[in-house]
């Protein structure tokens, strides 16, 4: 007890009446002092009422703050409870001052000591009242309050019982002690059994006490939780406010924008997380100085050890002190160290949402066409997760730096001079990897990111086109592309896995020869000075400071390396953002721009002085549809009037597309101007924009608040779109979701519920992009007069229309007529102006329509749509997320294969071997005496050498053998599950969720995997060695060990319970994000012209919030395993330093030495082993979701389908559908007993009305939906014995929608690779268009167009590539082949691209009789369909041919037309024959089964 101590308690006794023991004073402090003493230590007297003060001072601002609170909470009994415990508090002060102020002393401050805290006890009892009725969590201000008084009275306890018996002690302070410690309880506890509307609904952490945040006693509830259900994402805690992404956005764009370039994302970041950075630092030195204190508890440990008995009595500290040290030093470090890493956690979660908001609100704003869905998705996940480090690595940097330098003193007190020893080391290791380390690595990180980049690209285009790629019998051919350019990413990553290796072998020399060579340095330099042994308190004290050092100098070394990595990604994402925008330059009508501020009134004319009001005036404009492409539009000027329907048309790539998108603001023009008279217009383009929801949200807004639906307007549009039968079908109605990209939907379904979601939100404008092409005669004619019509719903509106067309029918509907050819306006007017001149219209063979059959249509109901039936969304609960999968660690370690796993296995025990005997020899050598000091020196630094090399060869056989491999295998073992998938899985998964497994998923597989697989078994080696070192040092604590174990194992098992389930749902719902993004920038263009920007915030909002909670949540549960682990690390050390006092005279220096360190290690251990062993879970989940998509997704391959045919089939071409009953599911039949018969060579036209079943005819015939019964025959051979891929792979199909990968334009019309450049050129030649994409690949390969993705569009179709008028045109590259140009990047329009598809099937025309056709000229203006009708007619002549139309002159020439409707075939015959049956009499009535039926003739008044 020290001096203020005693004068303070011997004061207490004499004021309280009570007699002081004869042995209250300390030993060394005589009793003549006690009796001498007339004052008392003020400043020990002011230390004490600190947390009375501190209460006193904050407690009128507290209470100011909460009477402007509303009451938060429902009457209740806790209030009471409280409101005794705190006056139960204020008694005691209260007796403590009465009795102070009663005693014959009357010093003033004692008098002080008592009266403040009893003043503070009363401000706590009205304090307490406001807290608790007014906050809705626990108060902060009290429970530090009584923490710090607790823990204050606490020494004086201590202090009473060191030197008094129990008896003796005061009253007053135990009194006033309980109530505390059980007020601290009850006000620690939350208060949401009993809040208050809408404050119940908080997230629980916003509404638990400080402290029970520190020691993360509010994520109990969920590990018990997740050890008892399958956890889904609604039993997850949420977010509390500071982590809502809404805010963290408005912030990130605040800071953003006024950012600087140069380094301005990672600065801004910076600005972003400062704050949280300065508070989170007073942890952070907390865990320096408990962390620090280890090893002079070390050095303290050691001496009281070996001193002997005698002299151990007389010391100032005593084995009690010891102990107590221990405990405070231990769980000291576990709990700032806990409290700084969630400070931590809270600031990577809110970077990661700060970046991808910034990632989501610039594509918003970007130039259409700029970026492509890869680009995103890679900065989203490997870029973003890059820098979501940089907020610790900001921390460590300077807390490194701070422990450096206290190691450095603290080894100058041990060793001297020598203590710069591993200085030099660690400062030639920088030496050495300096050249490594910044530039190399930020360089190989850009180009592996660049090839990631361009590999997701490739997989993105793959998965978007499945459906054409299976129907084409391309997928083997894809398959090996895809792979081609994984294992391309593999070699490059292997750059950078040398590195890194490189940058390991250096780093663990740090960690096991610096102790050895500078022990060895300051043993010798000693022996041969004759300075005596090498004494054990030297030489553990050293090796714990060094191991401390060494563990800074690495992470330190480890900042640049990450700083890089950072200011790569972040790089690479600022280039991103500083893509250009989009310019507007459009100009409003009667009114001012908000983008520039330009005016135009409204009487300007275009032409003739209309006195109508304009709407849209186009006024001598140049376009070209990308930024590296050629003119394809110049001088282009019209003038649209308000209410009006105008038609544009022209053959294909004449420039209509572009035009559209120049009056949606997406295309700026080169010179000219564009005026609207409002920006936000309806649109609907040529490939349908669906996103995965139902058909009702869609149709009411997509985006857009769907609170208030208008049910009346909502159902006339469903009406006039032809979709009130469709949605009747479907099993969910309109609620039922229309999958990724409305692929449950047919084409034509598809291109409805848009043009109904364009309709319902009653635009000024509207523009239809060929909307109408994928609908048969009949469903076209209804909603062309429902909308378009004289009394159609535009009409009534007032909507103007901007319709985009080669269907020649609607051109009499036409207000204005709009002709594009040679890049301009060839021909402007009405039908009727058009009609009477020489031009391009004269030349259309149009059928008037007739106005009554088209009513007639309009008021008939559609067919019965056959689709497909969406499954049930799974949520995927798999109990292995519960209970866990031994059997992935089988799976994982097969892949790797026995011999390399066997080489990990060998040097990682032979690692654990020699680390252990490291500490043993250099027991020996300090309790050697001096004797054979050199041979222990040799054996020390051979051991230490043994252990450095062993693991070097675990890095090496790690990173860059189990790497390569793995990596390899696992990206072939999903491609092959994926593309082998049945068309149906594709229906009930997200494009993003999908594209998650070959981004995420394979970037944990080859570069996440090893690295953790490498850490958890170095750091379960050193944990073991350690472990048999304890027991072997403290025989003792082997009794404690089954105890140990037991509560390890029950550990890990509730925890591994609860992380393996958050471990997926974090995986699985970060692809909800992906989705988001990727539906975002498909549909950029729509979501801009409907001006649904906020609405589309408020979706990313929403959908990175979901995926933001697991993410979080992942790291709350770590950090709760590392609490506990380190609690139990504090026990241990208190055990260790118990046993060991206890039996001081058999306790040598070197085994306490060795036990200490060893706790030292273990708690190192533990936390890196339960950092990186929750990281090997997290990257074993995408393992086990390869396993069970492999274990649950079965092949579309059946048993049995394994018949090989010869090469040359089908060498004839004859078909026979026999009974053919298919389905798309039980309850969705899509053919009902087809019976047909096709001979070799005839020409078969496939027609019906929309879902009458011709395309499941095909896809049947391409085994792409399941025969229920009957059978498919080629050439002899039934389809239901044949590999299905074989199948596609020996017909040649043309489908509707020509697939186009993210490649060049030589590897989209040969996947395969083996067809000739020249090959390639001439049916590029047949198809004219060889010299549209000479002329403008050329200039995409001048430019730089790494990710640059334009959308298809129309682009000019000059055959040359001559200048336009004033150097429009982009400068040419000499000597580059354009078919090595991207094929995305060399724009063509949807016509184009049916073109494409003609010239591949012409490469490979060799390799089957069979040729399909399905709605191959859907996209194209008739004479181009002449064109491609010609060159079919002449290239497949001896083919059978089956061809789908909707257009039925398309077929009118076939040799035999099959009619379908409802799945049957209800007519077959020569197109002469049906056309001559007579349709039935108005008012006569035949049966839908009836053979005598006009089915074809029918169709055909219909279309003509």
């Amino acid at each position: 007890m020290d001096h203020a101590q005693s004068v303070f308690w011997l004061g207490l006794y004499e004021d309280t009446g009570l007699v002081a023991p004869t042995h209250t004073a300390s030993p060394s402090l005589p009793r003549t002092q006690w009796a001498s003493q007339e004052s008392y230590d003020a400043a020990q007297l002011v230390l004490l009422t600190i947390p009375s003060l501190v209460l006193l001072l904050l407690t009128p601002i507290r209470a100011l703050q909460l009477r402007r609170e509303s009451l938060k909470v429902l009457p209740n009994y806790t209030g009471a409870i409280k409101a005794v415990l705190t006056i139960a508090i204020a008694t005691a002060e209260l007796a403590g001052l009465i009795l102070c102020l009663a005693s014959d002393r009357h010093d003033a401050y004692l008098i002080a000591a008592h009266a403040i805290p009893f003043v503070a006890a009363l401000a706590a009892c009205q304090l307490s009242f406001l807290e608790h009725g007014r906050s809705p969590k626990p108060s902060t201000l009290l429970i530090a309050y009584l923490l710090a008084s607790l823990i204050c009275d606490g020494f004086f306890l201590r202090s009473i019982f060191s030197g008094h018996p129990l008896s003796a002690a005061p009253p007053v302070v135990l009194a006033a002690i309980s109530p505390k410690f059980l007020y601290l309880i009850v006000e620690s506890t939350n208060k949401r059994s009993y809040l208050r509307q809408p404050y119940k609904e908080l997230p629980i952490e916003q509404t638990v006490s400080d402290l029970n945040r520190t020691f993360l006693f509010w994520i109990n509830e969920l590990i018990l939780l997740g050890s008892s259900k399958l956890l889904t994402y609604h039993d997850l805690p949420g977010l509390d406010d500071t982590l809502q992404s809404r805010g963290i956005r408005e912030r990130m764009e605040d800071l953003w924008a006024k950012t600087e370039s140069g380094t301005a994302l990672l600065w801004a970041l910076f600005k972003f997380i400062r704050g949280g950075i300065l508070v989170n630092s007073i942890p952070r030195l907390a865990t320096i100085v408990f962390r620090y204190s280890q090893p002079i508890f070390i050095s303290k440990m050691i001496k009281y050890v070996t001193e002997p008995v005698s002299q151990g009595a007389e010391s100032d500290i005593t084995g009690y002190d010891l102990v107590l040290a221990a405990f405070i030093i231990y769980i000291g470090v576990t709990i700032s160290f806990n409290i700084y890493y969630q400070m931590t956690n809270r600031l990577r979660v809110r970077s990661r949402g700060a970046l991808i908001s910034l990632i989501h609100a610039r594509c918003l704003t970007m130039r259409d066409g700029v970026y492509d869905g890869s680009a995103a998705v890679t900065h989203m996940s490997s870029d973003v997760e890059g820098i979501e480090g940089f907020p610790r690595s900001c921390q460590e940097l300077w807390a490194l730096s701070v422990e450096l330098l206290i190691g450095m003193t603290l080894l100058w007190y041990q060793v001297g001079w020598w203590c710069i020893t591993p200085l030099v080391m660690i400062g030639c290791e920088c030496l050495l990897t300096r050249t490594g380390r910044g530039n190399r690595i930020l360089t190989r990180e850009n180009l592996v990111s660049s090839r990631v980049q361009k590999r997701i690209a490739l997989t993105t285009s793959m998965i978007d086109n499945i459906k054409t790629i299976k129907m084409t019998g391309m997928t083997d051919n894809v398959m090996a592309r895809v792979q081609d350019s994984r294992i391309t990413d593999i070699s490059r990553g292997m750059d950078l896995h040398w590195i890194m290796l490189y940058f390991d072998v250096t780093a663990h020399g740090i960690a096991f020869l610096v102790p050895a060579v500078t022990l060895i340095a300051y043993a010798a330099d000693a022996h041969i000075r004759g300075e005596g042994s090498f004494e054990p308190t030297t030489a553990f004290t050293s090796i714990a400071i060094i191991t401390l050092v060494g563990n800074s100098a690495n992470a330190l070394l480890v900042m640049l390396p990450q700083f890089a990595s950072a200011h790569g990604c972040a790089a690479r994402i600022q280039k991103y953002l500083l893509e250009p925008s989009r310019e507007d330059k459009r100009i409003l009508l009667n009114g001012r721009s908000p983008e520039n501020g330009q005016a135009i009134e409204t009487g300007k004319r275009a032409q003739n002085g209309d006195a109508q009001s304009p709407a849209v005036i186009i006024d001598n404009v140049v376009l070209r549809p990308a930024a590296t492409a050629n003119v394809c539009l110049n001088g282009v000027s019209a003038f649209l009037n308000k209410g009006s329907l105008n038609v544009i048309c022209g053959a294909v790539g004449t420039g209509k597309t572009t035009l559209a998108r120049a009056i949606l603001g997406d295309v700026p023009p080169d010179s000219g101007s564009i005026c609207v008279s409002t920006k936000r217009i309806g649109y609907c383009a040529q490939k349908p924009w669906l996103f995965n929801t139902s058909i009702r949200t869609m149709v009411c807004g997509g985006l857009a608040d769907e609170a208030e639906v208008d049910e009346e307007w909502y159902n006339s549009v469903l009406h006039a779109c032809g979709l009130k039968d469709d949605i009747a079908q479907m099993t969910g109605g309109d609620s039922e979701a229309v999958g990724s990209r409305g692929v449950t939907l047919s084409g034509g379904q598809r291109q409805r519920v848009v043009l109904a979601r364009a309709v319902y939100s009653r635009p000024e404008i509207i523009i239809l992009d060929d909307v109408l092409s994928a609908l048969d005669a009949k469903t076209e004619a209804h909603v062309a007069e429902m909308l378009l019509g004289p009394d159609g719903i535009f009409r009534k509106l007032g909507t103007t229309v901007i319709l985009i067309t080669h269907a020649t029918q609607h051109l009499p509907l036409a207000d204005l007529i709009l002709v594009l050819g040679e890049s301009k306006v060839v021909e402007q007017g009405t039908w009727a102006e058009l009609r009477s001149s020489t031009g391009y219209v004269s030349k259309l063979q149009v059928k008037e329509t007739d106005s009554s059959r088209t009513k007639a249509a309009a008021d008939e109901r559609p067919p019965t749509i056959t689709g497909i039936k969406t499954a049930s969304k799974d949520d995927m609960l798999d109990l292995t997320r519960k209970t866990g999968d031994f059997s992935l660690y089988g799976y994982y370690f097969k892949c790797i294969g026995g011999p390399l796993m066997t080489i990990f296995l060998l040097t990682g025990l032979t690692q654990g071997v020699t680390f252990a005997s490291t500490p043993f020899i250099l027991r020996m050598w300090t309790e050697s005496g001096g004797r054979d000091m050199w041979l222990y020196t040799g054996m020390y630094a051979l051991s230490s050498l043994l252990t450095w090399a062993a693991t070097v060869a675990m890095c090496w056989v790690s990173m860059i053998l189990i790497s390569a491999k793995t990596g390899r295998i696992f990206h072939q073992r999903l491609l092959n599950i994926i593309m082998k998938a049945p068309l149906s899985y594709f229906a009930i998964t997200d494009t993003g969720t999908i594209l998650n497994r070959f981004s995420q998923d394979m970037s944990y597989v080859d570069q996440s995997l090893p690295f953790n697989m490498l850490d958890v078994s170095l750091q379960l080696f050193k944990l073991i060695s350690n472990l048999v070192l304890v027991f072997l040092m403290q025989a003792f604590i082997a009794i404690s060990m089954p105890f140990l174990f037991l509560v390890l194992y029950f550990l890990q098992k509730v925890y591994l319970q609860t992380s393996r389930q958050i471990r997926f749902l974090d995986i699985e719902l970060k692809a909800v994000v992906f989705s988001n993004f990727l539906e975002t920038l498909e549909g950029i263009s729509h979501i801009r012209a409907f001006g649904w920007q906020p609405q589309a915030v408020d979706e990313n909002v929403k959908k990175l919030d979901i995926s933001q909670r697991p993410n979080y949540l992942m790291s709350c549960v770590q950090l709760w395993l590392g609490l506990v682990l380190g609690s139990i690390v504090t026990g241990l050390a208190v055990i260790v330093t118990s046993v060991a006092i206890a039996f001081k005279s058999t306790t040598t220096g070197g085994q306490i030495g060795i036990a200490l360190n060893v706790i030292l290690g273990i708690s190192n251990n533990l936390a890196r082993l339960m950092e990186s062993w929750t990281q090997l879970e997290t990257s074993l989940g995408s393992i086990s979701r390869i396993k069970t998509l492999e274990q649950t997704v079965l092949p579309e391959d059946k048993e049995g389908e394994d018949y090989e045919p010869p090469p040359e089939w089908p060498e004839k071409g004859a078909i026979e559908f026999q009974s053919v009953v298919a389905s798309y599911n039980p309850e969705t039949i899509a053919l009902k007993g087809i019976t047909a018969k096709i001979s070799p060579g005839q020409k078969v036209g496939i027609c019906g009305r929309t879902g009458s079943g011709k395309s499941s005819l095909i896809l049947s015939l391409l085994r792409l939906i399941e025969l229920d019964s009957g059978s498919i025959v080629i050439d002899g051979l039934d389809l239901s014995t044949l590999p299905r891929e074989k199948i596609r792979a020996s017909l040649i199909t043309i489908p509707q929608e020509t697939f186009v990968l993210n490649d060049s334009i030589r590897l989209n019309i040969d996947p395969s690779g083996l067809v000739s450049h020249e090959e390639m050129i001439a049916v590029l030649e047949k198809v004219q268009l060889w010299n549209v994409i000479k002329s403008r690949g050329t200039s995409s390969n001048g430019a730089n167009s790494g990710n640059a993705a334009a959308p298809s569009e129309d682009t000019t179709s000059a055959s040359t590539g001559e200048a336009a008028p004033d150097g429009a045109t982009v400068p040419k590259k000499d000597g580059a082949d354009p078919l090595e140009s991207s094929l995305k990047d060399s724009p063509l329009s949807h016509g184009q691209f049916q073109l494409f598809g003609l010239a591949r099937a012409l490469l490979v025309r060799g390799r089957s009789q069979i040729l399909i056709l399905d709605e191959a000229t859907s996209n194209v203006d008739s004479k181009t369909d002449e064109l491609m009708q010609r060159i079919i007619r002449e290239e497949f002549a001896r083919h059978t041919i089956l061809t789908i139309a909707h257009r039925l002159d398309t077929i009118r020439d076939a040799d035999v037309i099959l009619v379908l409707d409802n799945g049957k075939l209800v007519e077959t015959g020569a197109p002469g024959d049906l056309l001559a049956k007579q349709p039935a009499r108005e008012g006569e009535s035949v049966g839908e089964d009836c053979g005598d039926k006009a089915w074809l003739r029918e169709m055909w008044d219909h279309a003509h």
